[in-house]
């Protein structure tokens, strides 16, 4: 979703109101934390297909995270919102320690990897980090094969001999090698 030129990127979705004053909790997605959320910093609803901007005003802590957004100031506005998309720009996600997330999957580098339908599909050579999503690249018969870091997709890791097993989604694994 662009907006001013800019590609948004969903990091949570509202799931409901939160109390009588117009507060919204909301789920983050997997491999977001709440230091996305700052005070007086914009998120963005997606609403009817657009990004509309609300400013921070309060961060809670409780089952969920718990933000008050700017004009949304009863349980009855904030009921509009519920099951919304929130995204941010990507400058505004909290810089992170590239070095403490290399060293994470550095000991993976080099591994062989086994699709339950293809088999071998080549060693990893690389982890990129994109926001929100970890993908692995492994070279076979000349050509690159990206693979999202998902424990959907990674179903066993031999540490021992070296091994990944995955069940990649349908089709990806042809997309590279066709």
């Amino acid at each position: 979703m662009i907006f001013d030129g800019v590609e948004l990127i969903q990091v949570a979705s509202v799931i409901k109101p939160h109390g009588l004053k117009g507060h919204l909790s909301i789920k983050l997605i997997e491999n977001f934390s709440e230091e996305i959320f700052e005070i007086n910093k914009p998120v963005f609803l997606l609403i009817e297909g657009i990004p509309v901007p609300f400013f921070i005003q309060e961060i809670k802590n409780a089952a969920n995270i718990v933000l008050k957004l700017q004009f949304i100031d009863s349980e009855e506005q904030a009921q509009k919102y519920s099951n919304i998309d929130i995204l941010v720009k990507p400058e505004d996600l909290p810089i992170t320690n590239k070095a403490d997330s290399e060293n994470e999957f550095a000991d993976l580098e080099g591994f062989e990897v086994f699709d339950e339908i293809f088999g071998f599909i080549g060693k990893i050579i690389l982890f990129n980090e994109i926001p929100g999503n970890i993908v692995f690249e492994t070279e076979f018969k000349g050509k690159n094969i990206i693979i999202p870091w998902n424990e959907d997709i990674i179903k066993t890791i031999d540490y021992d001999n070296q091994k990944i097993i995955i069940v990649a989604p349908e089709g990806l694994i042809q997309l590279y090698l066709e």
